[in-house]
């Protein structure tokens, strides 16, 4: 869901050893790629002496970028388009998260770059460690083969450190008990059977610490039933797509107690049996009413 300028501008953070030239070098490709245009000698040097100096990681100098005016301005049109709409929501959503020193991200990965999606969306805070859990590349779906590095890595953003754990969602054997602040699934439940989504939230449950958080978003049944009608959920991958009542249910089972419960991209339409895709455009963001929008979010904390 990630505009083609995003996909080019994450590309370059990858394996970047940073000396005066490579320094100069992501400059001006960064400037390129997310402005369409060379930094001017102040830009040049500023971020070029910063970058070399370690003032300013790699991503940190990406994500000024592309939080720039310029940046926005130029940008402002993709938001016509659904997906690039539904996304900027669901940013919205990821900065608007708490703030937490030990985070798994269940199915986290992005697209050509390892800092993951939570990192790339704009999560604000710091962190001690970041852990993307992504099955192995061959039990992925074709769309997914390259949302996560080949191997396990660990990289450093310059805000905390991501690594890699490739195991099925469902088993979080390898991470201890209560030790866990916040865990993430961002848009990722609704591609495993619903036994295995039963198994993703004890382990969650499990891997929490008393005080930690759950928080994650999944597309509305409700809405998604009028778009494609019963027999079909709107992404191949897609096992089992919930209705809000069939998710406080689950979430009441397996002991957790909601703190906030939202809706992202409103469609109010669908209410009245009519799949409208403007209104994802026309509604940018995080509603109360949850029922009538696009996309369920939930809040939680261990009860």
């Amino acid at each position: 869901m990630l505009t083609k300028t995003m996909r080019r501008v994450r590309k370059l953070v990858t394996g970047i050893q940073l000396g005066g030239h490579e320094a100069a070098m992501l400059v001006w490709a960064g400037f390129r790629s997310a402005l369409g245009r060379g930094p001017n000698p102040d830009e040049e040097r500023m971020y070029g002496s910063a970058l070399t100096a370690g003032r300013l990681s790699p991503s940190e100098f990406l994500s000024e970028l592309t939080k720039s005016s310029e940046y926005k301005s130029q940008t402002a049109a993709s938001l016509r388009h659904p997906l690039h709409a539904l996304h900027a929501a669901r940013v919205m959503m990821v900065k608007g998260l708490p703030q937490a020193d030990t985070i798994v991200d269940l199915g986290g990965g992005a697209d050509d770059t390892p800092l993951g999606a939570m990192v790339v969306m704009g999560y604000p805070y710091r962190f001690d460690t970041l852990t993307i859990v992504e099955p192995p590349r061959t039990d992925r779906h074709d769309l997914y083969k390259n949302l996560a590095p080949g191997d396990p890595i660990e990289y450093d953003t310059g805000r905390g450190v991501v690594q890699y754990l490739y195991t099925s969602m469902a088993d979080l054997s390898a991470i201890p008990s209560g030790s866990v602040d916040l865990v993430f699934s961002g848009e990722s439940i609704e591609h495993v059977s619903r036994d295995d989504c039963e198994r993703v939230l004890a382990e969650t449950r499990r891997v929490l610490k008393p005080t930690g958080r759950f928080c994650f978003d999944t597309p509305n049944r409700a809405v998604t039933r009028v778009q494609v009608g019963d027999d079909l959920f709107i992404n191949p991958d897609h096992k089992y797509e919930y209705t809000h009542a069939e998710m406080l249910g689950l979430l009441a089972r397996h002991g957790f107690a909601l703190e906030e419960q939202k809706g992202i991209s409103w469609c109010p339409s669908a209410a009245e049996g009519r799949f409208d895709l403007g209104e994802i455009v026309a509604n940018v963001g995080v509603y109360d009413d949850i029922e009538n929008c696009y996309l369920l979010y939930y809040r939680c904390r261990p009860r």
